[in-house]
């Protein structure tokens, strides 16, 4: 046995120290290339999925952002110039807002503004003004912050103390909307007296077009202008001679309602004497507060601000106007009319109050203008 092992021994060193010129042989026992070349290529791609997960071209914050302005950690920078940057986050937007009221405070931030979608703060001292707006998107909170100079050089009657009570006018402190509007001529007494008097959609295009030409009656880019008594009517009940003709038309022509100049085939008529809609109430009246081109908006998005539990009967052409309105706070055209609602009910009809009270401010967010301020002033 002992020699049989010696003499295997001998012929397997035999064969090892010959193999060194056999390819053949060597090949044998040398390592699987094939297979550590797929584990290369494993970690490769393993790295390289990693770098995807980490992608480096995520917008990053400037080295000189103000140091006294809090970033939310759980959010993402979408984009950023000058004067403001927007946000994402997955976080709830109450979440977002408690935490950036708690640390505009401690950054000594004084804070005029706080509600749901809106916080306005300042540093008077500093000539600073802070804007930050939440709003829904995509299931997603999303927030912009807005810095701006020089607060003394404010627009007159744009004060960023959008809810405090700045009216100290022992005339008019009290005055209801109604009553604000009868001192400024829109409407008259008879009006005033019958606050839950249905109001028609002529009315309505009256009061409309009155309050804002006298609430910017210095600002003439945001003036609404009166259509030329000769101009072709657009409405078939709306003829030249009707005596609000150019009142109606004139609201036709900028495109701030529905007709065959916005290519809203179904408006060939306007029904003057009919009453008024809850849904067309907010949706003559949302663009001249914004004053910019609405966004696209979906039904889920007014289900995720407002709440309304009858949203899909409300018309799809007016879901970027109720979106807008929710992003104005305790300023919302839907908030000042009918309070706290969870229906819409938008072919319900409107009363000559309801109208008042979104009449009683136009503008949007920091940027409010109020009834009772012009009242004010030319009383």
């Amino acid at each position: 046995m002992n020699s049989f092992r010696s003499l295997s021994l001998i012929i397997f060193l035999f064969l090892l120290n010959g193999c060194s010129g056999n390819k053949v042989v060597e090949s044998i026992f040398a390592p699987n290339s094939t297979s550590n070349s797929s584990n290369s290529n494993v970690e490769n791609n393993n790295s390289t999925q990693n770098n995807s997960n980490n992608p480096t071209n995520k917008i990053q914050v400037p080295e000189d952002f103000p140091n006294d302005i809090p970033i939310y950690q759980a959010a993402e920078l979408i984009s950023i110039d000058k004067n403001s940057s927007k946000w994402s986050s997955n976080d709830p937007l109450n979440l977002i807002s408690d935490y950036y009221q708690q640390q505009l405070r401690k950054q000594e931030w004084d804070i005029n503004v706080t509600n749901e979608n809106l916080i306005i703060a300042k540093k008077e001292a500093e000539n600073r003004l802070l804007k930050l707006s939440f709003a829904v998107e995509n299931n997603q909170s999303k927030f912009v912050i807005t810095q701006e100079q020089k607060l003394a050089d404010s627009t007159p009657n744009t004060s960023p103390d959008v809810n405090s009570n700045i009216n100290n006018n022992p005339n008019t402190r009290s005055l209801s909307s109604l009553e604000q509007l009868v001192r400024l001529n829109v409407i008259s007494e008879a009006n005033k007296s019958n606050p839950y008097k249905n109001i028609t959609r002529r009315e309505y295009a009256q009061w409309l077009v009155k309050t804002n030409n006298i609430l910017y009656a210095n600002v003439k880019s945001k003036l609404i202008r009166l259509a030329n008594p000769n101009s072709k009517p657009i409405f078939s009940d709306v003829p030249n001679n009707d005596p609000d003709f150019a009142v109606i038309q004139g609201l036709a022509e900028a495109g701030l309602i529905p007709s065959s100049l916005t290519q809203d085939t179904t408006a060939i008529a306007f029904r003057p004497d009919k009453p008024l809609t809850r849904e067309d109430l907010i949706a003559w009246k949302v663009p001249l507060d914004f004053r910019q081109k609405l966004p696209n908006t979906t039904v889920d998005s007014i289900k995720d601000t407002w709440g309304f539990q009858d949203a899909n009967q409300i018309k799809p052409q007016t879901w970027s106007q109720l979106y807008i309105d929710w992003q104005n706070g305790e300023n919302a055209n839907i908030r000042k009319a009918f309070g706290y609602i969870t229906l819409f009910q938008p072919q319900k009809i409107v009363t000559y109050q309801e109208a008042a009270e979104i009449l009683s401010s136009f503008g949007y967010q920091a940027n409010i203008i109020l009834l009772k301020e012009v009242d004010e002033t030319l009383n």
